[in-house]
């Protein structure tokens, strides 16, 4: 392969990019229903480019093509094409990233075929769950993506089921991500510790957490840290925006910019080799963690700067 990311990730992280649904419900796109922001792919497609080039822009390395919810079962009785519309949203992605830098990767994403926050909802049979994840993983290898994402997972049992049809699918890398639940466990319940071992040896590529708050991230931080280096496998983590209150609700906005920036820093000084955001992000979000991960870059080549002083900071490195 001639971007190789082991080569890539030896010299310094990736940044991925940030929200896309979240952003296209901003900027009124309707995204309701199973169909999400699939229905984007038909109804604003040149707006999906420009998120795209936004988060190219402000320093993303890796680009999510739009294919989150264009699986078979998301799109039943809708109507819908598919696989028209998992092609084209990585058409999309690849044309962002050929006008900005051909060296960008684009990963396809594969999402739950249910619900992300519901494991109780995950299909009964293994067999059902890996030829689902099996089209996807087809389709997305026929698009030409450069890496192929299952992200959000919710248990481990389907995110097992998903890895296995995109290694049997397709030799194009492939990077798992599950939610965790607090610093232990991911929401099914699963050791997270335990989760890495196991997708290492079902042949991830790299295994990372996402989806969650920034205080579950951090939280999280020493246990996949020590699991991914046991288990020699390389790891990253994207979280959203989001915080629960004490009544049991939920603020969807609560870690800014700096916070989410912040985490994504503690994380490559712990050995991630991937760091990005997720719901509720912007492409500023993306901009402020490629400039941490620069001064992270700085650091690591023994450059000392105090943080703490701007007089001591690049000018490409200053908020």
């Amino acid at each position: 392969m001639t971007r190789n990311l082991d080569d890539a990730f030896r010299i310094r992280p990736l940044v991925l990019d940030g929200a896309l649904g979240t952003e296209l419900e901003g900027r009124g796109v309707n995204t309701s229903g199973k169909s999400w922001t699939a229905r984007g792919l038909i109804s604003h497609p040149d707006l999906i480019y420009r998120v795209h080039r936004e988060y190219l822009w402000e320093g993303a390395d890796i680009l999510t093509a739009n294919t989150f919810r264009t699986n078979v079962r998301a799109l039943k009785d809708t109507g819908l094409d598919a696989e028209a519309l998992t092609k084209k949203a990585v058409r999309i992605a690849r044309k962002a990233r050929r006008e900005k830098n051909p060296l960008i990767r684009v990963a396809g994403s594969i999402a739950p075929v249910e619900d992300c926050f519901s494991p109780d909802l995950v299909p009964a049979s293994d067999a059902a769950l890996v030829e689902e994840h099996r089209i996807m993983a087809r389709w997305l290898d026929e698009a030409r993506v450069d890496i192929i994402l299952i992200e959000t997972m919710n248990t481990l049992r389907e995110a097992l089921c998903a890895l296995q049809a995109a290694k049997e699918e397709s030799r194009k890398y492939v990077w798992v991500s599950i939610v965790p639940k607090d610093s232990e466990t991911m929401l099914d319940g699963t050791p997270l510790d335990y989760a890495v071992a196991r997708l290492k040896e079902g042949g991830a590529h790299l295994v990372a957490l996402n989806c969650a708050p920034v205080s579950t991230m951090m939280a999280a931080l020493p246990i996949v840290s020590k699991a991914a280096k046991k288990a020699g496998i390389w790891f990253g983590c994207y979280p959203n925006s989001s915080e629960k209150l004490p009544d049991g609700s939920w603020n969807l906005r609560a870690s800014n910019n700096k916070l989410m920036a912040a985490c994504a820093l503690d994380w490559m000084r712990e050995g991630a080799v991937m760091v990005g955001s997720c719901c509720h992000s912007t492409p500023r979000t993306t901009s402020l963690i490629e400039n941490k991960r620069n001064l992270y870059y700085v650091l690591k080549e023994e450059i000392f700067l105090d943080e703490d002083n701007d007089d001591d900071l690049p000018e490409y490195l200053l908020w």
